[in-house]
């Protein structure tokens, strides 16, 4: 997906808007992550320009090519879908926060590649298969393991349930109760349909990509 110059313009009014929104519902609690799947480093550079400097990505290898192609500092790299651990070495360094933690082989891996890393616990509440996340007590033994080899455990990410706003409500508020029973500080939950549910709960960081950027197409380089 590209951008037209009148798209540019629009995509940053946009981005300046659901700022805005979210900077006053949450009284400047809650982070933007701009998922930016998909899409190319142009996105990115837009999302900077508008403010926006957290970016979320799902693959690794696209992450990476990314941050070689753009090459800028100040931008802040989140992982946020499914972590491989033969990627793990590639990929430290670059990450200012693992987001999508689920097994202790990764915490594991994380510890000896990138020591220093700060990490989220991710959930999967319904125990889809086929999705990322483990279970809350599974969270809970994931959450004492990392911050029992040294790790930086920072909180935990969730996925609400899509159509759903009551079952994602039931969520994020167990989501609360984990975070605050281990006096951690993140939750990033919260994505484009349930911002709103996500902020009432909480949330310190929404992921949040179509909002922002609108529907988007495959990637074309």
């Amino acid at each position: 997906m590209t951008f037209s110059e009148l798209n540019k313009k629009e995509v940053k009014e946009k981005i300046h808007e659901v700022s805005d929104y979210v900077k006053a519902r949450s009284m400047g609690r809650t982070k933007i992550i701009a998922v930016t799947k998909s899409l190319n480093e142009e996105a990115i550079v837009i999302a900077k320009e508008a403010g926006i400097q957290a970016v979320g990505e799902n693959y690794a290898q696209e992450l990476i090519e990314k941050h070689q192609a753009l090459g800028d500092p100040e931008i802040e790299w989140h992982m946020i879908g499914a972590v491989q651990r033969n990627k793990i070495r590639k990929l430290s360094g670059i990450l200012s926060l693992w987001q999508s933690v689920d097994r202790i082989e990764v915490l594991d891996e994380i510890k000896k590649r990138d020591p220093l890393g700060k990490v989220l616990i991710q959930i999967n509440p319904l125990g889809e298969k086929g999705k990322g996340g483990c279970s809350f007590h599974e969270a809970g033994n994931l959450i004492e393991h990392g911050l029992e080899i040294g790790l930086s455990v920072e909180g935990v990410m969730a996925v609400g349930v899509q159509g759903d706003l009551k079952k994602t409500s039931e969520i994020f508020s167990k989501v609360g109760a984990l975070t605050d029973e281990f006096g951690l500080s993140e939750r990033s939950i919260g994505m484009s349909d349930d911002i709103d549910v996500a902020i009432d709960h909480g949330s310190t960081m929404l992921r949040i990509g179509r909002v922002l950027f609108g529907e988007r197409a495959p990637k074309h380089k």
